[in-house]
């Protein structure tokens, strides 16, 4: 049988020249005017395109809203790799915090706060953000492990979460400073207690 699909279904390739304006477009809204006031509408005026061009390609505002955000922080919040995964997650954790005290942090912090009522708002993040950004640094951490930095034993979820659930709970009540003294403090606390035997605490083997 032939293919009987829709040649205008979500299928169909996107241009990537609209498809870029489009993110570009609701990244730009999102640090103008934030999450709870963007529109699909809005999007569509400042990319020059029409709202069905947006609908075919994202189901709602989140959809677009996520994948644009995390366009435009990817590079921002990458991992290093050096010979020292510990010293890798370290700097990538200054970077994070870095971005979280600006706009990166007001938006991130808007996102959690609307998922807390819109399930599609929280679904979004999460699997656009959150875990991509998680599965980095597993790997990562991961790494640390195949090296010998870190203990094999060590539940990579957990010490994710105790990385930087410190950041994030700072950047949400900003009850204090998330600076760069706070991550070191942070990341020593956490590594000491899952560091290998097999390394003495400058990292070499031993």
């Amino acid at each position: 049988m032939g293919d009987t699909r829709n040649p205008s279904s979500a299928g169909r390739p996107r241009c990537e020249e609209t498809h870029e304006a489009i993110l570009k477009a609701a990244n730009q809204l999102l640090e103008e005017v934030g999450f709870a006031r963007l529109s699909i509408e809005g999007i569509a005026s400042r990319a020059g395109v029409a709202k069905t061009t947006i609908y075919r390609w994202w189901s709602c505002k989140a959809a677009v809203a996520m994948e644009a955000f995390l366009s435009a922080t990817e590079r921002k919040v990458a991992f290093p790799q050096t010979a020292s995964a510990i010293a890798d997650v370290t700097a990538q954790m200054r970077v994070l915090a870095e971005a979280y005290r600006g706009t990166t942090g007001r938006i991130v912090a808007e996102l959690i706060a609307l998922g807390q009522s819109d399930p599609d708002s929280r679904k979004a993040f999460v699997e656009g953000y959150l875990e991509p950004r998680r599965s980095m640094a597993r790997a990562a951490l991961r790494r640390g492990v195949e090296q010998g930095e870190i203990r094999a034993d060590v539940d990579l979820d957990t010490l994710v979460d105790a990385l930087y659930g410190p950041i994030i709970n700072r950047m949400m009540l900003g009850h204090g400073p998330l600076n760069e003294d706070f991550v070191e403090k942070i990341a020593s606390f956490v590594f000491d207690g899952v560091r290998s035997a097999e390394r003495d605490p400058a990292g070499k083997k031993t």
